[in-house]
């Protein structure tokens, strides 16, 4: 498996940063989620030009061709929403360290192959994708994927976009194992054969790809923008500019990659790969870097003189000229940019239930409005109790479900609730929402009852009935029963809420240990199997995925599967390693490969609706709670932003290139 399906979607955003960084406040006028703004802005006349008046004084000057000549035949028309068109201004916003490139990503990069619609829902099947850069169909099979790309489509240098492009990028960059020594991420695989996918040039503008079984989770993958986002950067680069970087076609890059100080050709290109810091890179977003990640104190991109899209009156966007993301060590410094009103459109890090007061107090002072992001998190935090424990006597106590059970009778979600999460959401188990298509009452309310009467008769049908002088419940080895539980600090909020646990786990007589880590060490050890149990946030039920996902009701993935690491390698890597797990989680694995490959949305739902009845079953993780909607900010001279946005790939699915600044 390569490096990509390693780092698959990372869903930490609501509940990073923030937290405890200021005092619950009670807000005159408005109530705890109130979105209104304290004042509307101005509006203003919409622009009569077709293009930025900086690229009208390049047309001018002869340095730059007519708008005619640079974008495609037939460009998207993307409507503004609030009908403000006007050219000019910087969109200031921030990331969180050099590590949150995924605000880079989505806020000024999502232009994927295929996109979700603004209104996403998370069905399954194809009806919530569009066209992007490629007009696109599928076989009724899901096995031929064809792609058009659009005619007269330019990168941001002005060169060509065709076809020659996306065949060098599937299968010189994809498909290339010198740059993907742990190798070839499976969406480009066979899931029958373990061959590669057959790709074709069919005329300039045209790709087809042909697999011999079902790939149905393909486009929700590049959708997703994980091509882009996770190390592979793209379905579709400029082979004009990476050639010269590929051993293939350019005998002499090892010496290239001497030079620039680096070990060989492969590193120089993944250097290269980079847009964020190699802003030489032709690009099709937007914006394009002129000042890298890493130089200085932020990112600067500046209009892509060849962007291919247009408004309803045929104006080329984006509206904004430039972009300045600063780069900030700490989530309080971004809070209270956020409150000073020093950023145009801002979401991500701050948007926590305890800073919510605060930030919507200073809107008057700030001159913003506050956009509400329903989140895709399913629980605040679960803990996962290893089943696949390396010690025999752990293992067995781990994988009984009484045991777990009675752990979590033993929790007061309420206390938790009110304290780390300001009293927002409801006790929950690790479950999708009561509006999803996959919603299973029993797998999201059982055990979530504060009842030590219960926690206790659980407890004693695991077997647990000695007990040592100080209370104490003794195992099958005569030893206290202890469980250290790994928190990342990645997540500030779990350090506090485990505490909680902790007090309640010990009055009913089992010790809980604890010990925040950093996330790299974290996974280290989960990947070794050398945890008793972790926490995490829970994602949402995506079917079909990749074997990349995050999989938290099947232990297919060991990126997720903190409770049965090595079910998860025994999974993924057909029986070789690992170790086999019980008749009825193998049941749960054969149907969730099932619907990895069901191209029918009918038939995936009733195969995830099986799954999560398993799951269910199984109670495989311990949740604490549901997770309160994040938000952003956006001042009230940036404009066409809606006041609810889908948290997926926000804000990208939007269409932040027809954003405005303006009065």
């Amino acid at each position: 498996m390569s490096n990509v399906s390693q780092r698959m979607i990372d869903r930490r955003r609501l509940l990073q940063g923030g937290l405890g960084l200021l005092a619950v406040a009670t807000v005159p006028g408005c109530g705890f989620f109130d979105t209104k703004p304290a004042g509307a802005g101005a509006q203003a006349a919409a622009a009569g030009e077709k293009e930025s008046p900086m690229l009208k004084a390049l047309v001018d000057k002869g340095s730059l061709p007519p708008l005619a000549d640079r974008l495609p035949k037939n460009p998207p028309v993307i409507k503004p929403l609030a009908g403000k068109a006007m050219y000019g201004g910087t969109w200031r916003s921030a990331m969180l360290t050099q590590e949150d490139t995924q605000w880079l990503w989505y806020a000024m990069r999502y232009e994927p192959l295929v996109r979700w619609k603004p209104d996403k829902t998370g069905k399954p099947g194809y009806d919530e994708m569009e066209a992007n850069t490629a007009e696109f169909t599928v076989d009724a099979e899901s096995k031929v994927f064809t792609f058009k790309l659009r005619e007269g489509l330019k990168w941001s240098d002005g060169k060509p976009c065709t076809a020659d492009d996306m065949v060098f990028t599937i299968l010189e960059v994809q498909c290339d194992t010198g740059l993907h020594p742990d190798g070839i991420y499976d969406a480009f695989l066979s899931s029958d054969t373990e061959k590669l996918v057959k790709v074709e040039k069919v005329d300039e503008r045209t790709v087809t790809l042909t697999y011999t079984a079902p790939q149905p989770s393909l486009l929700g993958q590049i959708a997703d923008g994980i091509f882009e986002r996770e190390g592979a950067y793209g379905m579709l680069l400029p082979k004009h500019y990476f050639q010269q970087f590929h051993l293939k076609y350019n005998k002499n890059v090892n010496a290239l990659a001497k030079k620039a100080g680096v070990g060989s050709w492969t590193d120089l290109f993944a250097q290269k790969q980079n847009p964020w810091t190699n802003p030489e890179q032709p690009t099709l977003a937007p914006w394009k870097v002129t000042n890298p990640l890493g130089k200085g104190s932020a990112v600067t991109l500046t209009r892509n003189p060849y962007y291919w899209k247009v408004d309803d009156a045929g104006r080329q966007l984006p509206y904004i000229d430039n972009c300045r993301v600063e780069v900030v060590q700490d989530a309080q410094v971004e809070l209270l940019k956020v409150m000073n009103g020093e950023f145009g459109m801002q979401y991500r890090n701050f948007g926590t239930p305890q800073n919510k007061p605060v930030v919507a107090q200073n809107r008057e002072k700030g001159g913003y409005k506050i956009f509400e992001v329903p989140t895709q998190l399913t629980n605040t935090m679960v803990i996962g109790i290893n089943m696949t424990h390396k010690d025999p006597v752990k293992r067995a106590l781990f994988a009984n479900k009484e045991f777990r059970a009675g752990l979590s009778h033993a929790i007061n979600r309420k206390e938790v609730i009110d304290a780390v999460y300001a009293g927002q959401g409801e006790p929950w188990q690790g479950a999708p929402p009561k509006d999803s298509p996959y919603y299973n009452e029993q797998l999201a309310t059982q055990f979530l009852e504060f009842d030590v009467a219960k926690a206790n008769k659980h407890l004693d049908a695991a077997g647990l009935t000695k007990k040592s002088a100080d209370g104490k419940r003794l195992g099958a080895d005569g030893k206290p029963v202890s469980v250290a539980v790994q928190v990342s600090e990645s997540f500030p909020d779990h350090v506090e809420a485990i505490e909680f646990v902790k007090k309640r786990w010990a009055a009913v007589g089992i010790e809980l240990r604890t010990q925040a880590i950093s996330e790299d060490l974290y996974k280290e050890r989960v990947k070794a199997n050398d945890h008793d149990a972790g926490t995490w946030t829970c994602g949402t039920f995506v079917l079909p995925t990749g074997t990349g996902g995050d999989h938290y009701w099947v232990p297919t993935n060991d990126g997720s599967a903190r409770y049965a690491i090595t079910w998860a390698q025994w999974y993924q890597s057909q029986g070789e390693e690992g170790t086999e797990p019980p008749a009825e989680v193998k049941k749960q694995m054969e149907l969730f490969t099932q619907a990895r490959q069901e191209p029918d949305p009918g038939k995936t739902l009733e195969l995830g609706k099986q799954i999560l009845q398993i799951a269910a079953d199984q109670f495989y993780y311990i949740g604490i709670s549901s997770v309160p909607n994040t938000y952003g900010v956006v001042k009230n001279d940036f404009h066409n932003v809606p006041e609810k946005m889908s948290e997926s790939v926000a804000p990208g699915i939007v269409h932040p290139e027809q954003f405005a600044i303006g009065q």
